[in-house]
């Protein structure tokens, strides 16, 4: 026999790996990363963290989801250059982010078409 709280674990372990568990994390881990890059001074390479959530929406079984994340990635990054306290110079900053912003679509890149492959050979 299983226990109910077994059961219950069971459906909480199944929901967080499922297309919506996956959806609900990258958003929090943006939204969060977001917040924490809109308290630190400029020049803290916080928005490295936003690897994570690309990362994370390679496991999502939609085929956007990776164009998704670095679209809205690319909004919380410029957002973050200006809201983000004074430290380094703000043409310095731009600078890092923009070199940022290139390794992520990079990244992105990589990462969808790898992902549209496996996709394309579940179907098949």
């Amino acid at each position: 026999m299983h226990s109910p709280r077994h059961n219950t674990r069971s459906h909480a372990i199944a929901l967080l790996v499922s297309d919506a568990g996956i959806a609900i994390i990258t958003v929090l881990t943006i939204f969060c990363i977001y917040l924490f890059d809109t308290i630190t001074p400029l020049g803290v390479p916080v928005w490295l963290l936003y690897f994570i959530p690309l990362a994370l929406s390679y496991w999502s079984p939609r085929y956007y989801a990776i164009p998704a994340v670095c679209g809205a990635v690319t909004l919380f990054l410029v957002a973050g250059l200006f809201l983000s306290p004074e430290g380094i110079p703000l043409p310095h900053a731009s600078v890092f982010r923009l070199a940022f912003f290139l390794a992520f679509i990079c990244a992105g890149i990589v990462l969808w078409a790898f992902r549209r492959r496996q996709i394309i050979e579940e179907r098949l």
